[in-house]
């Protein structure tokens, strides 16, 4: 196998892992939690100037930037290849209403903020993408669900929003792709107008360079998270393994001070090396383009995204990958505007006036001394008033790993964000070593996001499964032998502190609030030795926070022998709760037979959980061809179930009785 295919390999699964992995209550009470003495703020943390992002002057300091950034990659390569990553990119890649007044919508983080799903419904109709189309259903009366347009996109599709009478559809493609001059994939945005839903009109259609990272849609305005490798001339990766150019050798045994050395002997002969290279390519050839399809004269082909000063760079070489923050206003036919850096990022999180952008890795800042593994944070402004509506405003870095758009979230102009501090790549640090913690961030217009506060040492040697920050509170489960859910408050910023502290068998890997201190989980049951059991619904009462409580828990039933698994346990769209009703996608494999469906359940605070019904999709299958559960929504008292092979329309608190249903066509 060649060093190359070695380095991509290693690439890929490092990647893949990736996108895995206080004294007194509320009340004055003394909860008695345990290992309490470990849980302490640590004083606010000074400003790293390293941090903090700043523009780019002109083109040439961006092509200073490049060089330097291509130089320390050759280095990487060299004297630490076994973790960098020096191509463009990966390969391949009752009586009836007229109109229903209640119907549910996309499961979301925030308030107000809508974020990118494959399903979505205004009420008399449902919109879906599956694989390559976009299905609309009329919906209303639900006995009369049919499907009454198809329109094909022709790409494979990751999800779509609905505005009004606009839907937004989200794909992908990574072929060679005629319009751009190099064929790393492309992100898809195309507008349907779908005022007429039996005639889907695409409207107009931009093509991004790169692939996307996560969308949100804000009153209208769409702003997306487009992650683009920087395409650096073929030729310039032969430096790193030529033997004519005078590298020196690194010793297996160097000590810091000689490998310091080496290094820096090694930048000193590639560097003008890589600038003779690079000056036969503009500088625009570096970076994402956009087509928007639908325009007129210049708009319609092919240019830059960005220009040279609409980019940050971090104060030290980064990354080879432009992050771009796009905007797109659906009310209005005007342009797409951008912001970007010189970095790479791989989890959004925005409230409805600012988007983060947070990255698990060390390789955000170069260095060669592993175990340093930090989660570094970048804020963007949104403001759609502004004629750049999208404005890079600070950055930031904490100890350790998040684990999804959960881990982080804005309250009063402070972010906070949940970690588990340890390094399971390197595996230097022992599990019981192993903690959690809050950091309390503040934006102090200076362009560093600054520690202001922060508790630790929840759960040694275990690692966050689930967070929840709810205003002023913030709950945090970990897991490695049994459950700790930890009840935090963060009403004084300065001063987060465990409040309470609840211990129960398995674990919650999503955490939903229900009413005024009630919080419905979904996740996995286990003994008390940690042996995962399956699929299990909880609800925990957080009313008093310094004692929280497991009020109800369902393991979902089948048989003797059998596993259950849900996508709600890493999606946070396939859970569905409204009016006392849950509703998750299931997989039971079990000796006497399976299931491959929608499970129903009620799920209420003072009468605990029990199982309304079960819907299952396999009668939709074709030969050869699964039914994967994806979704599911109500419209007044009719629950709609979506899976790849369609939809099924069935009573809401009956499930057995059976509307409607929708097949899919292969």
């Amino acid at each position: 196998m060649s060093r190359a295919r070695d380095i991509r390999m290693i690439t890929a699964v490092c990647l893949a892992a990736c996108s895995l992995a206080a004294s007194h209550d509320a009340f004055g009470q003394e909860p008695g939690l345990r290992r309490a003495a470990d849980r302490r703020v640590r004083a606010v943390a000074p400003v790293d100037p390293t941090v903090g992002l700043k523009a780019f002057e002109d083109c040439e300091e961006l092509r200073s930037h490049f060089i330097e950034v291509a130089v320390e990659t050759l280095v990487e390569m060299r004297y630490h290849w076994w973790y960098a990553v020096p191509w463009g990119g990966p390969e391949g890649a009752g009586g009836v209403l007229d109109q229903p007044g209640d119907y549910t919508t996309t499961n979301t983080q925030e308030p107000g903020v809508d974020e990118l799903d494959i399903v979505k419904t205004n009420g008399t109709h449902v919109f879906a993408t599956e694989r390559d189309t976009l299905h609309v259903l009329e919906s209303w009366p639900p006995p009369a669900t049919a499907e009454v347009a198809a329109a094909e996109i022709g790409l494979p599709s990751w999800g779509l929003f609905l505005h009004d009478d606009v839907v937004v559809t989200a794909s992908g493609f990574y072929e060679p792709y005629v319009d751009f001059p190099r064929p790393p994939g492309a992100v898809r945005l195309e507008m349907f107008d779908v005022s007429n839903p039996d005639s889907p009109a695409s409207i107009r259609t931009v093509d991004v360079e790169g692939w996307l990272v996560d969308a949100r849609l804000v009153d209208g305005d769409l702003y997306a998270v487009v992650r683009t490798f920087i395409d650096y001339p073929p030729e310039l990766w032969a430096l790193a393994w030529r033997d004519d150019l005078g590298l020196p050798d690194l010793p297996w045994d160097a000590t810091d001070e000689e490998r310091a050395l080496v290094l820096a002997e090694a930048r000193a002969i590639l560097e003008p090396l890589v600038a003779e290279v690079m000056a036969d390519h503009a500088v625009d050839e570096y970076l994402p383009r956009i087509r928007d399809r639908n325009a007129a004269g210049p708009e319609a082909v092919p240019r830059p995204l960005l220009g040279c000063s609409s980019l940050y760079r971090p104060a030290d070489a980064a990354d080879w990958a432009v992050l771009s923050v796009l905007h797109l206003d659906l009310d209005a036919d005007g342009p797409v505007t951008a912001t970007g850096l010189v970095a790479d990022g791989w989890t959004v999180y925005a409230s409805a006036r600012s988007l983060y952008v947070a990255q698990t890795s060390d390789w955000w800042w170069w260095g060669f001394t592993p175990g340093e593994m930090s989660t570094a944070i970048h804020k963007f402004e949104l403001d759609p008033s502004r004629p750049q509506p999208v404005r890079y405003a600070a950055s930031g870095r904490v100890d350790g790993w998040i684990l999804d758009q959960f881990s982080l979230s804005e309250h009063e102009g402070h972010l906070r964000v949940a970690t588990t501090e340890f390094d399971w790549w390197w595996g230097t640090t022992p599990d019981e070593e192993r903690a959690s913690a809050v950091t309390v961030l503040s934006d102090r217009g200076d362009g560093t996001l600054r520690e202001v506060g922060r508790v630790g040492g929840l759960g040694p040697g275990e690692q966050i499964y689930a967070v929840r920050f709810m205003g002023p509170r913030g709950y945090v489960v970990t897991f490695r032998q049994i459950d700790p859910l930890f009840a935090l408050d963060l009403s004084d910023p300065h001063f987060p502190r465990v409040v309470g502290e609840l211990e129960v068998t398995g674990f919650s890997s999503y955490l939903h609030p229900i009413g005024d201190g009630w919080l419905l989980a979904v996740g996995m049951e286990a003994d008390e030795e940690g042996r995962v059991l399956g699929l299990a619904v909880s609800i925990f009462d957080v009313r008093d926070p310094g004692e929280p409580k497991l009020a109800h828990r369902h393991l979902i039933e089948g048989g003797d022998d059998a596993w259950s698994w849900s996508e709600a346990l890493h999606d946070h769209h396939a859970f569905t709760y409204h009016r006392g009703v849950l509703s998750i996608p299931a997989y039971v494999w079990g000796p006497d037979g399976g299931f491959n469906g929608l499970i129903v359940l009620a799920a209420d605070p003072e009468d605990g959980i029990r199982e309304l019904g079960r819907i299952d999709h396999r009668d939709l299958e074709t030969t050869g061809d699964r039914a994967w559960m994806r979704r599911s929504l109500y419209i007044e008292d009719a629950i709609y179930s979506l899976s790849s092979a369609g939809v099924k329309v069935n009573d809401l608190h009956q499930p057995e009785i059976e509307y409607a249903r929708v097949p899919f066509e292969q």
